[in-house]
This record gives structure tokens, C-alpha cells and sequence, in this order.
């Protein structure tokens, strides 16, 4: 498994594709299968402190893991020396060395420990023995050991390379994102601008109405005023022309 495979798995990338609640539960059901497979042949203490918590009659100081730095906040995860070893495992040269010597250091101390003989020196010693016996001195041990150093060394430069492009890659999604969102905003802001514009324009034009309004009602009103004025004026005329009329003829007919 790649590096970046590996990382999704234990939920530190995310893939960003398919459903988020699915790919989370599925991360927890990934890591709860690692963390039930621990390393093999380089256990990892619970605590983070392994060599004041492991029992020296129990784990010899040589199969655990030397104390780590308190500077440090976190603690070893067994998931990723797992993943190393795995790389190892991958990288075995053939034949007996350090690799088979660490493997055999590991099974010999949990059975002497189950008998009771759990002295580091003993475990070693009875380690080195088996090897000598397969014509492997020490000397070519110390040299496999050298050589499955440098396959981590490598293994971990590539990783922490990926793992920055990784980051960059990140980096750019969220700067991608963060873009589409200020894109966003302004289109919004810019739209926002336009409506106060038209709103500006239309109560403008709405206060214009409504003058107007008031001045047609106003001339509605003088005029209304000046035909009712009218009316009475026809009407005065009508009757003062029909008195008249009336007067005439009673005079003609008095004659």
C-alpha cells in the first residue's frame, strides 16, 4: 500500500469523492482493523513510555522500543511502524540477517517469558547462538541491520515527499475553493450594488409618481372647481335669460 493510500485509510486525507458519511465510517472501520493488527517485530507500548511501563520480567529492553522524546506531543502510533515494517517485510533480502534475527529475538523472548526467562541477555545470547549456527556472525548482522536502515531512510524520504505534494495538493484545493467562494462573494456584492442602484432608480421614479399624483389630483380638483362654477353660472344665465323672456311677455300682452 502506498503512502497516500495509507493516509486515506487512517482518515488524514481526504479522498473528496462519494458520500463524507460513508468515507468517515469507513476510515473507522480501517482503523480498527490496524489497530488490530500491531506491529510485529517492533511492539510499540501502549503508554508511549515503554521502557518504565513494560515489566522487565515480561519485555526485555532490547525487543522494545528505546523511550521517546518527551519534547515530543505525540505519541507513536503502532499503525504507522506497522506500515514500515510491512515495507520491510517487502524489502527482505534473501537469507538469514537482521531481518530473521529480529523476528526470532522477538518469538524467543515471548517464549522464555512464558517459562519465566525473560533475563535480555539470555534471550540474545540464545538468539546469536541460532545464527552462528546458519554461519551468520554478528558482523553481518550489524552490516543488514546498516543496510534495512537505509531502506527506511529511503522509504521514509520518499513518503515525507509524497506526503508534501500531498500537502500542496491540499493547499491548492482549499486556495481553489477559498477563490470560488471570494468569486463568489463578490458576484454577490456586485448584484447587491446593482439592486441598490435600481432600488435608488425606482423610488426616484416612485417619488416622481407620486408628486405627479398629487398634482393631478390638485388640478383635478381645480378643474372639477371650475366646470361645478360654470354649472352655476349656465344656470344663472338660464334663469336670468328665462325671467326676462317671461317679463317680455306679459308686457306684450298688456298692451
Amino acid at each position: 500500500m502506498g503512502l497516500i493510500d495509507f493516509l486515506k485509510e487512517q482518515g488524514f486525507i481526504e479522498s473528496g469523492t462519494g458520500n463524507k458519511e460513508k468515507e468517515k465510517a469507513n476510515r473507522s472501520d480501517n482503523s480498527q482493523q490496524a489497530s488490530s493488527v500491531p506491529p510485529t517485530y517492533f511492539p510499540v507500548s501502549d503508554t508511549g513510555d515503554p521502557v518504565s511501563s513494560a515489566p522487565t520480567d515480561v519485555e526485555p529492553s532490547f525487543v522494545t522500543p528505546l523511550k521517546q522524546n518527551t519534547s515530543v506531543k505525540e505519541e507513536i502510533d503502532p499503525t504507522f511502524i506497522k506500515f514500515f515494517e510491512d515495507e520491510l517485510v517487502k524489502a527482505n533480502f534473501p537469507g538469514p540477517d537482521y531481518f530473521e534475527f529480529r523476528q526470532l529475538l522477538v518469538k524467543t523472548q515471548q517464549k522464555m517469558a512464558a517459562k519465566g526467562v525473560a533475563a535480555p541477555e539470555v534471550v540474545l545470547q540464545a538468539v546469536l547462538m541460532s545464527f552462528e549456527a546458519q554461519e551468520v556472525s554478528l558482523p553481518k548482522l550489524v552490516e543488514a541491520a546498516r543496510r534495512y536502515k537505509e531502506i527506511l531512510k529511503q522509504k521514509n524520504s520518499d513518503f515525507l515527499k509524497g506526503a508534501e505534494t500531498e500537502k500542496n495538493n491540499q493547499l491548492q484545493k482549499r486556495q481553489t475553493v477559498l477563490e470560488t467562494h471570494n468569486n463568489n462573494i463578490r458576484k454577490i456584492q456586485d448584484q447587491l450594488q446593482q439592486l441598490e442602484l435600481q432600488k435608488k432608480q425606482l423610488d426616484g421614479e416612485l417619488n416622481k409618481e407620486k408628486t405627479q399624483l398629487e398634482v393631478n389630483k390638485t388640478l383635478g380638483k381645480e378643474g372639477i372647481e371650475k366646470i361645478e362654477k360654470a354649472e352655476r353660472l349656465i344656470s344663472l344665465a338660464h334663469d336670468y335669460m328665462q325671467s326676462t323672456i317671461d317679463t317680455d311677455i306679459k308686457r306684450l300682452q298688456t298692451v
